[in-house]
């Protein structure tokens, strides 16, 4: 199968949208398939080529990549129309089996398209703009539509309730390279190769650091335990995140880590969390379901969480996860403690976490595309015979 795949970025970056689009592209070319990314060049931009995509993301699978020269492109929505308007009439989009992309305007502009199409989500559009639901209950009613692809339940129930057919919705959940975690480290071992305490009890989130992931909870739970060790991983500057952290003993603040040493970090943990917080999802709402907790599944410890929509039907109470209510940290706190207490019960969860992992790499979810998208094919085919 032909696919052209085009993007809203022009350079790689540090960033969880490209880093999914670049794992998906890669994974389903493992598949056996013909990928074709589309960047827009814009006239400040240098050569982007898929050799440097390969080694910044650390992926294998032999995708192409070709720039198109735009003067506009970026993910508002004029820019965005401008783009697509202009990959829409290249010869890669024209010459595909597929049309796959991630880019929102899809759900608007999707019946330009020349061939079928396939568009993949992450938020839940319909009910973030609602004044967008008759365009996208049109768009994914048209027979090029293949389908909707979500990242969650949540989102999916968001174009089911706006009409969307089931039969053209597919929650695909994004993974983990499963390879980055074959070889773990013991938690001393990490934490002495990060010039961490080996004996101290430690806490480890991975992800942008910025106030709008609900790190001001993690910051309270450090107040809270100042005898555990709050390890957080993804700093790109210096911050609101980073100034709080330098006045706590127990906080500690590391750079981005790229694909190929982020392992280390998440192993040092003795839980690794995801902030505890409303803030993302409900006042932000960006955070449907966060890509890191594929990698904390792999990496095999127990994962402390906040109930929240987006996580429902993945994370599952002292199954895989320890949950709390969200925005209270004396609860986030005394679950911290159990989990630092109670081995049984963190072995379980981490066990149940690695096991689970392996359904949840990018080449399983490459697989469940494909045969997503072969499905609704042969039903173009037979319907046109």
């Amino acid at each position: 199968m032909k696919l052209a795949y085009p993007m809203l970025w022009s350079q790689p970056l540090h960033k969880a949208d490209r880093d999914q689009a670049v794992s998906t592209a890669a994974a389903l070319v493992r598949r056996g398939h013909e990928v074709t990314l589309l960047l827009p060049r814009l006239a400040a931009d240098g050569p982007v080529d898929s050799a440097m995509l390969r080694d910044y993301f650390d992926v294998t699978g032999d995708f192409e990549t070709v720039q198109i020269p735009v003067r506009w492109a970026g993910p508002p929505a004029l820019p965005s129309l401008w783009w697509l308007r202009k990959a829409l009439k290249s010869p890669q989009v024209r010459g595909a089996d597929v049309l796959f992309s991630r880019i929102p305007a899809m759900l608007a502009a999707g019946g330009a398209s020349p061939v079928p199409f396939v568009t993949d989500h992450y938020r839940p559009w319909p009910d973030d703009l609602p004044v967008l639901r008759p365009l996208i209950r049109r768009t994914a009613r048209l027979p090029r539509c293949l389908g909707i692809l979500t990242h969650s339940e949540f989102a999916a129930d968001s174009y089911r309730a706006c009409g969307v057919p089931d039969e053209k919705l597919l929650v695909a959940h994004n993974g983990a390279e499963l390879g980055r975690f074959a070889l773990p480290l013991d938690r001393v071992e990490a934490r002495r190769a990060l010039g961490l305490a080996p004996d101290r009890p430690t806490v480890v989130y991975a992800g942008r650091i910025n106030p709008r992931k609900g790190l001001d909870q993690v910051l309270a739970m450090a107040d809270l335990r100042p005898e555990i060790a709050f390890v957080l991983v993804g700093s790109e500057g210096e911050g609101e995140i980073e100034q709080a952290a330098r006045t706590r003993a127990n906080l500690h603040v590391f750079g981005w880590q790229g694909p190929r040493t982020l392992a280390p970090y998440l192993f040092a943990a003795d839980v690794l969390v995801v902030p505890p917080s409303s803030a993302p999802l409900e006042r932000f709402g960006n955070c449907v379901l966060p890509i890191k907790l594929f990698a904390y599944f792999a990496a095999g410890r127990p994962i402390l969480a906040p109930m929240a929509r987006d996580t429902e039907g993945f994370l599952h109470q002292r199954e895989n996860a320890l949950l709390v209510a969200p925005d209270d940290p004396q609860a986030a706190a005394a679950a911290l403690d159990e989990l630092l207490g109670d081995g049984a019960l963190a072995g379980r969860l981490a066990e149940a976490a690695r096991r689970e992992a392996q359904e949840l790499s990018w080449d399983r979810r490459a697989e469940r595309i494909e045969a997503f998208l072969n499905e609704r094919l042969a039903r173009i085919t037979a319907a046109s015979a």
